[in-house]
């Protein structure tokens, strides 16, 4: 149900934003685009009527997407400037304030008669992939639950912003209190409709936004199959494009791309993938040149990840850290030796040769070291090994305790590397690998692990 507004043209809020127009409207309130008359910059500014709402869920929803947009710092989302409410004889009203997303929404633009090429749709695609990429990585991860063409604003150089975060869900709050439906139907995967949410939820729904891109109609007016939207039977895609996509809209959501990193990089390299992996549920190929051992029966997979040897482009950026800490390290030492009583300087020095001895042992494990995984029905058991005596270490648990397996990055040193999930721990292998063989294994031991 669409809310009233109480704010026309040429309306000052706050006796600081005048109302320029109405950008959209929904459930969750009403956006305007207006202008700081101190300032005069435009921004977005999305009013919640107090006498107007439904149920006091609209306002938890409105006050939640305040809170997530605080903290929110990624390019293509327009960045939060302000929340604050005000009061009149008749009404409250709450505010939140944003900066304008330069350009039209998909949707106008398709009513303007914008037909997107494949080429557009898919860099459209690795765009909102790259969001929410970001998002889903926070910690708890965030689900914005609400993809759609109406959401996603595009330039004139083609840049897009992705927009209305009222209906994101904390995923950690989603698993253990529940969740409301909130989201537009035809868009919705099926486990939403369920009030469940989690990080591939979000790319059925940006499947749905780039089939309406390409067909023009809704998603939910496209012919089905077996509970499956059949776009094959409506647009003709290239191949490797239409297996993808496929992929993307696949109803059940252990069958779906298991992180939007994984979905990134099996848009750009289609070959990690065949359309038999997609639509059976059979793992996808090994990527071409992999060194990666993996043996895999009905009850067991053995995974054995050799050393990379002297491969520089593998070692360049680890080799060339190690240098320049060392070097940050030196320097900071002898310009402060004078100034530090001889105790701390001990102290200093001592933990900085730890720093330095970790960082070169992870250097010389991607030149020498063996990893290997193996997974029984009682138990798993990962190892690092290297091919001298007293050389290794490794982790073992329960195959009961296991709930997944993806792809990470590390917040300061954006490495990335699969990680293993059980109820209390997680388990990070795989740094040295390219990025194509860790998405392959973390499908790979994905497919695995799903019962």
């Amino acid at each position: 149900m669409l809310l009233q507004t109480s704010h026309p043209i040429g309306d000052l809020i706050a006796e600081r934003y005048r109302v320029q127009s109405v950008l959209g409207q929904g459930s969750t309130g009403i956006t305007f685009a207006v202008e700081d008359v101190d300032t005069h910059q435009q921004y977005a500014l999305k009013a919640l009527s107090l006498k107007g709402i439904q149920d006091w869920k609209q306002l938890e929803l409105f006050e939640r997407e305040a809170q997530v947009l605080a903290q929110l710092d990624h390019p293509a989302i327009p960045h939060y400037i302000d929340y604050f409410q005000t009061d009149t004889a008749e009404d409250r009203w709450f505010y939140i304030v944003q900066e304008l997303a330069p350009g039209k929404s998909l949707t106008d633009l398709m009513k303007d008669g914008w037909q997107a090429s494949q080429t557009e749709v898919r860099q459209l695609a690795l765009q909102i992939l790259d969001i929410l990429k970001y998002l889903h990585e926070l910690n708890p991860p965030i689900i914005h639950r609400d993809i759609k063409p109406q959401n996603i604003i595009r330039n004139d150089d083609g840049q897009v912003y992705l927009v209305d975060f009222g209906a994101v869900q904390n995923v950690y709050h989603n698993t253990m209190m529940g969740s409301t439906v909130v989201g537009t139907y035809g868009y919705m995967a099926p486990e939403h409709f369920q009030g469940k949410a989690v990080p591939a939820t979000d790319l059925y729904s940006l499947g749905a936004t780039l089939l309406s891109l390409l067909t023009h109609c809704s998603p939910a007016d496209l012919p089905r199959k077996r509970l499956k939207i059949d776009f094959r039977s409506v647009v003709r895609l290239d191949p490797g494009f239409a297996d993808w996509l496929d992929h993307m809209l696949e109803p059940a959501v252990e069958d779906r791309f298991g992180s939007a990193e994984v979905a990134i990089a099996t848009l750009i390299h289609p070959s990690m993938t065949t359309k038999r992996s997609l639509v059976s549920g059979v793992v996808p190929a090994q990527p071409i040149g992999s060194n990666i051992k993996l043996h895999q029966t009905e009850a067991s997979l053995t995974v054995h990840i050799p050393p990379v040897g002297w491969h520089w482009e593998t070692l360049k950026q680890e080799c060339l850290q190690l240098w320049v800490n060392v070097c940050i390290l030196i320097v900071f030492l002898l310009a402060f030796k004078a100034a530090m009583p001889p105790l701390i300087f001990g102290v200093a020095a001592s933990l900085g040769g730890m720093i330095g001895i970790g960082m070169f042992n992870s250097v010389f494990f991607a030149i020498a070291g063996h990893t290997y995984l193996k997974i029984d029905p009682q138990h798993f058991r990962l190892s690092w090994r290297v091919h001298l005596p007293g050389l290794q270490c490794s982790r073992k648990g329960r195959t009961l305790d296991l709930i997944g397996i993806k792809l990470t990055t590390s917040p300061k040193s954006k490495v990335k590397y699969c990680t293993l999930f059980t109820t209390d721990h997680q388990y990070s292998f795989g740094t040295h690998l390219s990025l194509h063989e860790q998405a392959w294994l973390v499908e790979t031991i994905g497919h695995f692990l799903r019962p």
